[in-house]
């Protein structure tokens, strides 16, 4: 049988895990809150003017709320860029714009052709980035060791099957 004490420092720690274990869970690190499974972040001074621009794929997804003087070459370093990769890495950069109801794409370029571009396109309300980030993998000695043991297993498997051996 548990002692008075043990169960109420038990209850005093469920009751605070449950109290302070959501607030905890929505912060997303810097400028940065998770509501309803969509993180918003705020990169702006007080007093000025902001925007919202959409940001998928990529290091982090999500609403920014970004100061008006913001780019598109500082959005993509606040969004976390391509996710890192290195050389095996293909990271496609597209920016679409609300254009008469509809979203017109007005920029599909290359993360390598944006970064070396001197002047990004000026963002606006709510305009959408999409960062599509595409590794190519190369086949190693774990995909030759994978392969000759299903082969190997299933070579088993119909000897047994067909009592071949005996």
């Amino acid at each position: 049988m548990t002692s008075l004490r043990a169960r109420c420092a038990t209850g005093l720690a469920l009751c605070l895990m449950l109290a302070v274990g959501p607030a905890w869970a929505q912060q997303q690190g810097t400028g940065g809150m998770q509501a309803g499974g969509t993180a918003y972040y705020t990169f702006a001074r007080p007093g000025q003017n902001t925007i919202e621009v959409l940001v998928l794929g990529g290091g982090r997804s999500g609403i920014y709320e970004i100061g008006e003087n913001i780019d598109l070459g500082k959005l993509m370093a606040l969004a976390g860029g391509g996710g890192g990769g290195g050389g095996n890495t293909k990271v496609t950069v597209s920016l679409f714009r609300l254009d008469g109801g509809e979203r017109a794409r007005v920029l599909r370029e290359r993360l390598n052709a944006l970064a070396e571009r001197p002047q990004y396109p000026a963002l606006q309300e709510g305009d959408l980035v999409r960062i599509e980030v595409r590794r190519r993998e190369s086949f190693g000695w774990r995909d030759v060791l994978r392969i000759s043991t299903a082969v190997t297993s299933l070579t088993f498997t119909v000897l047994r099957i067909f009592d071949i051996g005996r």
